[in-house]
């Protein structure tokens, strides 16, 4: 197709259906990973935080190795995690049997994703969050997530959570672990938003 620079609906449409017509708020795919083995940790390391401003994660089938752990999240500054107490987050919990639960905490060593997780058969979370400002230097880093969970005990329970890296640094990375213990089960997925 010739062009001079000037683009008519039908040639729009014409790009789009072959999905060369970048339209704002269209997911790009960064990176997929799946647990292979029990490693501690899951990290990123290319978030191309310099071209997106908002990400999206969505985290499939997660299982720790250990029953009843918690799936966290820290960010990397230079390559680098930071694990110092520099993260605050509040979480709704909800489960069919108890009340509903919060969990609110500053000045933690990282943020809680999703609580509870079992290791049982179909024990799994099940999960997405978007970040917020991560390549932004002069900005915090903000997070929002939810997670629908089968829990240690075989019952139904959601998370939903607000949390923030309360640092104004450049983050260009992530990394995730369990609350002690080690990952084994679970496919993570990271995109960019364009234009967002």
């Amino acid at each position: 197709m010739s062009n001079s620079g000037v683009f008519d609906v039908n040639d729009i449409r014409y790009l789009m259906d072959y999905q060369q017509w970048a339209t704002p708020g269209e997911l790009q795919l960064i990176e997929t990973q799946t647990i292979s083995g029990t490693p501690s940790t899951l990290s990123f390391d290319s978030i191309q935080e310099s071209t997106y401003n908002v990400h999206f994660m969505t985290i499939n089938n997660y299982a720790p190795q250990t029953d009843n752990r918690h799936l966290t999240i820290q960010f990397k500054v230079g390559g680098v995690t930071d694990t110092d107490n520099d993260y605050q987050y509040a979480m709704s919990q909800n489960n069919i049997t108890s009340a509903n639960r919060e969990h609110n905490q500053g000045n933690d060593t990282r943020i809680y994703l999703s609580y509870n997780v079992g290791v049982s058969t179909g024990e799994k979370s099940n999960g997405y969050l978007y970040i917020y400002n991560a390549g932004d230097s002069s900005k915090y880093t903000f997070l929002t997530s939810q997670f629908t969970t089968f829990r240690n005990t075989a019952e139904i329970q959601t998370n939903f959570n607000s949390g923030v890296y309360d640092q104004t640094a450049t983050v260009n990375g992530l990394q995730f672990q369990t609350s002690g213990g080690n990952l084994e089960h679970g496919t993570f997925s990271l995109y960019g938003i364009r234009f967002a």
